[in-house]
């Protein structure tokens, strides 16, 4: 798995290939903690990357948009693949999440929010 993680507009964007092994989602988490820690709380998670997700995706997902609304902030997905939609779908989180086409739309997305 790779992951990085970018900034744009004070909004965090973390590009990741795969959302499968939980040491790995671990990592991103203590990653995003500590982004929090510092105020930045507004997230774009870029999965055009990461054709599938299971569980331990779903979980992951969850986990960042609490911890982020928690700090008063949000999570936008996007990129996401047509079995991840389905999987969002079928799990009835779809309403959970903002998700968009692109980093583009999503940044476009949080710039409508803060007017």
């Amino acid at each position: 798995m790779s992951y990085t993680f970018s900034e744009q507009q004070q909004i965090q964007i973390l590009s990741t290939d795969s959302l499968w092994i939980p040491e790995d989602n671990q990592s991103i988490i203590e990653s995003l903690k500590a982004l929090i820690a510092e105020n930045k709380s507004k997230f774009i998670i870029d999965l055009s990357n990461c054709p599938y997700i299971n569980s331990i995706g779903l979980s992951f997902l969850i986990s960042i948009l609490t911890r982020a609304r928690s700090a008063g902030g949000e999570v936008i997905l996007c990129g996401i693949s047509d079995k991840v939609r389905q999987l969002l779908l079928l799990t009835r989180l779809q309403s959970m999440f903002t998700v968009t086409e692109s980093v583009t739309e999503a940044l476009n997305q949080f710039n409508l929010t803060k007017a």
